[in-house]
């Protein structure tokens, strides 16, 4: 009886231990989308500083590098507390409790990369777009031109070219397509031309081009 109630309580702490670390698995996730997610928050919330903020893509595989090392941190204090409390080691409970980790922690990474990002990105843009087109004057005649954009990997750096076009002279508006590349831009023809929208100040990862006719 007294080694069924221990087995029970052993099972009961492995799991708990379990549950804390898959909460580990998930700030992991986070932050290796912190660098994507971090530049849309001033955005969201009406404030300045998101231009510099954008900057942080560059140091995406430090980001994700960061996650990774969360999730080994938490699972390796995971498998110790388990093994602290159980009578008997179990390799099999310890590859399971990694596995656990790391499962959380990418599927996590997955979602909010891939799910997530794109639907917070698609937003912010919307809310960009609404304020570009509340300070365009009825009168104004207007140029469009296409951009080719390479070096993107994610929804938030659209946003980030997108502020870079809008910053430029005489740019009414911007749209950017992370998945195609390509960027349509408004403009005022009188203040500016195709040619010198390739000189918006992009972070250095990114290859405006102009699309060919």
């Amino acid at each position: 009886m007294k080694a069924n109630e221990q087995t029970l309580t052993t099972a009961g702490k492995t799991d708990s231990g379990g549950t804390g670390a898959a909460k580990y698995g998930i700030l992991g996730a986070f932050a290796a989308v912190l660098c994507c997610i971090g530049p849309l928050i001033p955005i969201l919330l009406g404030v300045g500083g998101a231009a510099t903020l954008f900057g942080l893509d560059k140091y995406k595989p430090w980001f994700i590098g960061l996650g990774l090392l969360i999730l080994a941190l938490a699972s390796w204090m995971a498998v110790r507390k388990q093994n602290r409390c159980c009578a008997v080691r179990s390799v099999k409970r310890n590859v399971q409790t990694v596995a656990t980790v790391f499962g959380v922690g990418i599927g996590a990474y997955l979602l909010l990369q891939f799910a997530v990002l794109p639907v917070v990105a698609s937003y912010a843009s919307d809310k960009l777009a609404r304020e570009d087109a509340a300070e365009i004057a009825p009168d104004t005649d207007l140029s469009s031109a296409s951009l080719t954009v390479e070096g993107m990997t994610c929804a938030a750096c659209a946003i980030g070219v997108e502020q870079a076009l809008r910053d430029m002279p005489g740019v009414k508006s911007a749209k950017v397509n992370w998945r195609t590349g390509e960027a349509s831009v408004t403009y005022d023809a009188a203040r500016t031309t195709p040619e010198a929208l390739l000189k918006a100040k992009v972070e250095s990862q990114y290859t405006l081009k102009l699309e060919s006719n």
